[in-house]
C-alpha cells in the first residue's frame, strides 16, 4: 500500500476526528473556526467515556454504537439548548470568509509540508515501527477488535489469560479500533495513518485556535500559526519517531486547544471566540479528553497555563478588595497562597504520584547546555534552528511589552526549565517536578511548541511590522497599496528558504528512527510469514512466541492472539513464565502441555534470536519433542505443538 492508496483512509480518518463533534461544538454556540478546531477534544472525549461505561455494562464495542451515542448526545444537546436559545447566550462571533480563509490557507500549507515530511521518512502506511512500545500500542487496537472491550481501565491485558488489569490510557487506542472498523485496513496501516492525522490535522487546528485567541481575527497571525505548526523538531515529529509515544501524540495535540480554553475562562482572549461560560462547560470535556489521551497532558496544560491562571485569579482578588468585598478576595487569593504547600502535600509527602515518579533518565548534559537547547531549539541534541529560536526570542520580547501576553511568556520557561531539570540537572529532588513525564527529556521538549508557535507567529509579526516601518517611516509602502496577501505569501517564502523547509530533513531523520530502512524489525520473508499465519491458524488459538524479535506484530497483522504481546515484561502470569522456559519441552513435561491446553497454546513461532535462560522454552524445538513444523519464512519457522494435542485427545 502506498501513501496515496492510503488517502482516502486518511480522509476518512481526518472524519472521524472532526465531523461527529461538529454538531455538539455547534450547539454549544461555536462557529467556524472554534466549532472546528474544538470538535476533535469533544470527540476524543465522548469516545474515551462511552468505551469506559460500554464495558461497564457489557455493550461491545463497535462503530455503531459510537455513533449511536453521538447522535443521541446531539440530540440531547439540541433539545436542551433549542428551547432556551432565546434565554442562553447568543452564539460566539465567527470570523468572516476572509480570516477563515487565511486560516485554511496556512493548513493546507501545512498538510503538504507535512505529508512530504511522512512520505520521505515512512515508506508505506504499513511499515512497522522498530521501538519498544510499538508492539503494545499495536496489540492493544488489536485486543480491542478482538474482546469488543475498549475501556482505559481493561486494555492492557492485551488479551492475554490471566492477566490483571490495570489502567492505561486508551483515547488513541479507541480512535484506532473505530478507523479500523471504519476502514478495514492492518493495524499497522491503521495505527500510522491515524497518528500522521493526528499530527497534521488536529495539532495545527489547536495552534490556529490558540493564536486566534491570542491575536484575535488577524489573518496574517493565523496564517502563520497553520503553517508554523509543523515547524518545530520536539513536536509533532518527535514524538512520531521515538518511544513511540502515541497516546502522548494525542494528548499534546490536543494541549493547545486546553490553552485556548483557558484563556476564555481567565479574560485573557483577544476578541475571544470561544466565550466564557462556553470555556467552564467545555473545561471538563477538555480535561477528560486530555487526560484519556495521556495523563501527563494533562499536567503539561497545568504547567503551560499556571501563569495565565494566576493572573486571571490575582486580577479577580485585586477587583473585589478594591471593591470592599474582602471575603471573595480571599477566597480568589487563596489558590495562588495555597497551590505551593498543596503540590508538596500531594506529591511529596503523600506520593499521589508515587508511581510514574520513580522513573527516572539520568541526564546526559551539563544545566547551561540544556538551557541552551531550549534557547535555539536543539533539545536532545539534535540540530539548532536558529531562525525559529530567534523568531521565539523576538516574540517573547513582544509579549513581554504586552501585559496581556506576559503570561505565554512565562509559560515557555516553565516548560524550557522542566526540560533542563530533566536533561541537565542531576539528583533525584528533580522528579518532583519533571516525574510527571517520567522525567523524560523527549516528553518534556515536546510541551515547548505548544508555547513556541505562538511565540513565533508574534515574533514574525513583529519583525514584518518592523521591517516595514524601518523602510518606508514616510509611508511609502502604504501609497504602493502592497496587497496583504502578495506580502504573506513573501513572508512564506522567506520563512521557507531560511528554515531549508521549514527544517523538512531534520523532521524526516526524527521519524526515520521508528522505521529504520537498513534495519527494519522484520525482513519481507519474516512479513510475509508473519501475515500467512492468520490462515495457517485457527480462531481462538494462542501463538507462543518470545516478544524481542518482533514477532508481537502477528497479533496486529492477523488478530490471533500471541502469548507475549509486548516488551513489558513486569506483570507476567505464571503460566507465561513457565511455557517461556518450558514450552519445547511439551513432549516430557506434563504441566506444559496442562498450561497449553487450557490457555489453547496450539503455535510456536520461533526464530534464532539471542536470548537468555528464560525464554529457552521458546527456541527451536528438538527433532525428536514432537513439534511439527508447518511454515517458515527468513529465520522464523511455525510449528504446532502437537505432543499437547495427543493429551488434549487423550481426556
Amino acid at each position: 500500500m502506498s501513501w496515496l492508496d492510503a488517502a482516502p483512509a486518511a480522509v476518512l480518518c481526518g472524519a472521524l476526528l472532526i465531523l461527529p463533534g461538529l454538531p455538539l461544538t455547534h450547539l454549544l454556540g461555536l462557529r467556524r473556526l472554534a466549532m472546528v478546531a474544538l470538535a476533535p477534544v469533544v470527540v476524543v472525549a465522548l469516545v474515551t467515556v462511552t468505551a469506559i461505561v460500554a464495558a461497564e455494562l457489557g455493550i461491545r464495542w463497535s462503530l455503531p454504537l459510537v455513533l449511536l451515542v453521538f447522535a443521541g448526545s446531539a440530540v440531547v444537546a439540541g433539545c436542551v439548548v433549542l428551547p432556551l436559545r432565546r434565554r442562553l447566550p447568543q452564539p460566539a462571533p465567527g470570523d468572516g470568509l476572509p480570516v477563515v480563509a487565511a486560516a485554511a490557507g496556512g493548513l493546507v500549507v501545512a498538510l503538504a509540508l507535512g505529508a512530504l515530511t511522512v512520505r520521505a521518512a515512512i515508506g508505506s502506511p504499513e511499515e512497522l515501527v522498530k521501538t519498544d512500545d510499538s508492539s503494545f500500542h499495536y496489540n492493544a487496537v488489536t485486543n480491542i477488535l478482538n474482546s469488543g472491550v475498549a475501556s482505559t481501565f481493561r486494555i492492557d491485558t492485551l488479551g492475554v489469560p490471566g492477566r490483571v488489569r490495570g489502567f492505561y490510557p486508551a483515547a488513541w487506542h479507541d480512535l484506532g479500533s473505530l478507523l479500523a472498523m471504519l476502514t478495514g485496513g492492518s493495524v499497522p496501516a491503521t495505527a500510522n495513518i491515524l497518528s500522521v492525522t493526528i499530527a497534521l490535522v488536529v495539532w495545527p487546528l489547536g495552534c490556529v485556535l490558540l493564536m486566534r485567541q491570542l491575536a484575535g481575527p488577524d489573518r496574517q497571525a493565523l496564517a502563520l500559526a497553520g503553517l508554523l505548526s509543523v515547524a518545530f523538531g520536539a513536536f509533532p515529529w518527535e514524538l512520531l519517531g521515538w518511544g513511540i509515544l502515541w497516546p502522548n501524540l494525542l494528548g499534546l495535540s490536543l494541549v493547545p486547544a486546553g490553552v485556548a480554553v483557558v484563556m476564555s475562562m481567565a479574560g485573557l482572549a483577544r476578541e475571544d471566540v470561544i466565550g466564557r461560560g462556553r470555556a467552564f462547560l467545555l473545561a471538563p470535556v477538555a480535561l477528560t479528553a486530555i487526560a484519556i489521551a495521556h495523563p501527563n497532558a494533562v499536567v503539561s496544560l497545568a504547567a503551560i497555563t499556571l501563569p495565565a491562571i494566576v493572573v486571571a485569579l490575582a486580577r479577580a482578588a485585586a477587583r473585589r478588595y478594591r471593591a470592599g468585598r474582602r471575603p471573595q478576595a480571599a477566597l480568589f487569593a487563596a489558590p495562588i497562597v495555597l497551590a505551593a504547600p498543596a503540590y508538596w502535600l500531594v506529591v511529596v509527602r503523600l506520593g499521589v504520584f508515587a508511581g510514574p515518579m520513580t522513573a527516572d533518565s539520568p541526564p546526559f548534559e551539563s544545566p547551561s547546555q540544556a538551557l541552551g537547547e531550549v534557547l535555539t531549539g536543539a533539545t536532545n541534541h539534535h540540530g539548532a534552528g536558529w531562525v525559529l529560536a530567534g523568531l521565539v526570542i523576538v516574540g517573547a520580547v513582544s509579549c513581554f511589552r504586552q501585559r496581556s501576553r506576559r503570561w505565554l511568556v512565562a509559560g515557555h520557561a516553565l516548560s524550557g526549565g522542566l526540560y533542563v531539570l530533566a536533561a541537565g540537572v542531576p539528583g533525584a529532588s528533580r522528579r518532583i517536578f519533571t516525574g510527571f513525564w517520567y522525567t523524560d527529556s523527549h516528553r518534556l521538549a515536546a510541551m515547548l511548541p505548544v508555547t513556541g508557535v505562538p511565540l513565533v507567529v508574534i515574533g514574525v509579526l513583529a519583525v514584518v511590522s518592523a521591517a516595514r516601518a524601518g523602510l518606508a517611516p514616510d509611508g511609502v509602502l502604504r501609497r504602493l497599496r502592497l496587497w496583504p496577501p502578495a506580502a504573506a505569501v513573501v513572508v512564506v517564502i522567506a520563512l521557507l528558504l531560511a528554515t531549508g523547509g521549514l527544517h523538512h530533513a531534520d523532521h524526516r531523520d526524527r521519524v526515520l528512527a521508528a522505521y529504520p530502512k537498513a534495519a527494519p524489525l522484520v525482513t519481507p520473508d519474516e512479513y510475509a510469514l508473519f501475515t500467512r499465519i492468520g490462515r495457517r491458524t485457527e480462531p481462538g488459538t494462542i501463538v507462543a512466541q518470545m516478544p524481542y524479535n518482533g514477532s508481537p506484530t502477528v497479533m496486529a497483522l492477523t488478530r490471533r492472539q500471541v502469548l507475549f504481546p509486548q516488551l513489558n515484561l513486569g506483570r507476567l502470569t505464571t503460566d507465561q513464565v513457565y511455557l517461556a522456559q518450558h514450552l519445547n519441552q511439551a513432549a516430557s513435561d506434563p504441566r506444559v502441555c496442562e498450561i497449553v491446553n487450557r490457555l489453547q497454546v496450539r503455535y510456536l513461532l520461533t526464530n534464532d534470536f539471542a536470548r537468555g535462560n528464560r525464554w529457552d522454552g521458546t527456541a527451536y524445538p528438538a527433532p525428536s519433542a514432537g513439534f511439527r513444523q508447518i511454515d517458515q519464512g527468513g529465520s522464523f519457522r511455525l510449528y504446532r505443538v502437537s505432543p499437547c494435542d495427543k493429551a488434549a485427545d487423550s481426556r
